[in-house]
């Protein structure tokens, strides 16, 4: 067994046990793909506040990390299982009382003696069904409803379940930005066809509003088909976090303060 495997068996150790804040130290400042700028927050402090509102939500919050196998790269790939009842409000949700169980593949780079991590390649559709057990999306069969819940997700656990890291991708069309706020609150096009919407999105080049993917009729979607503008911000509640397309990148609603 190598130091790194060593490593992660003894943090998998501490999360069976509950204790989360083992993350701050056990975890590496850089995010897997990419370093954060000096006034970006580090990789480590994210994850662990992350897990500490869960927790908040889920007393009895567990984890465990199994199958570790280190690659010839010197990565490492584990099986994460995560563990608690849902008895309080997390992000807007309601505690359900429900006992909550995930298991998903993740991967591990070294960073001297710290480990940047992010989840496996899986669909999304499988990352989505993870948080819809904490009630923080609809159900399957409303998805392309209004939510249920006033949820306010944090954009980090939205960019986790969108691209499975906590780092951005890199996207070659930031610069093509020209407008960052909605003229409208509606779906003209849902509206002319008599249906409803779950959330609205903004495409950032030209202003479109239009309904997400999860919608009947994915508006955005075909918005970005007909013209090809590729990035579009999220226009829901307060969010503005911004996805692209063509790249599958996700952006915080800072980037757009930052231009």
């Amino acid at each position: 067994m190598t130091e790194a495997v060593d490593q992660l068996t003894v943090l998998s150790e501490h999360l069976r046990s509950g204790d989360f804040e083992v993350l701050r130290s056990a975890l590496a400042d850089e995010y897997f793909g990419c370093t954060p700028g000096p006034d970006d927050p580090r990789a480590a402090e994210r994850i662990a506040d992350f897990v500490g509102a869960l927790k908040d939500a889920l007393p009895d919050l567990t984890a465990s990390l199994d199958q570790i196998e280190e690659r010839s790269d010197g990565t490492l790939d584990a099986m994460l299982t995560v563990r608690g009842t849902h008895e309080g409000t997390l992000f807007g949700a309601p505690g359900s009382g429900d006992t909550i169980e995930w298991t998903t593949p993740v991967t591990f780079r070294r960073i001297g003696d710290r480990f940047a991590v992010r989840i496996a390649e899986m669909p999304t559709p499988q990352r989505v069904a993870l948080i819809r057990q904490l009630r923080l999306v609809n159900p399957a069969d409303e998805m392309d409803k209004p939510p249920r819940n006033p949820v306010a997700m944090p954009e980090f656990l939205l960019r986790l379940v969108f691209t499975g890291e906590a780092g951005d991708r890199p996207c070659s069309h930031l610069d093509q930005i020209q407008v960052t706020e909605p003229a409208t609150d509606t779906c003209h096009d849902c509206v002319d066809a008599g249906d409803i919407w779950p959330v609205l999105r903004m495409c950032l080049i030209c202003g479109y509003v239009g309904c997400c993917d999860t919608s009947k009729n994915r508006h955005m979607a075909q918005h970005y088909h007909e013209t090809g503008h590729p990035i579009f911000r999220s226009i829901h509640r307060d969010e503005g976090w911004i996805w692209c397309y063509a790249d599958d990148a996700f952006f915080e609603k800072s980037t757009l303060t930052r231009r």
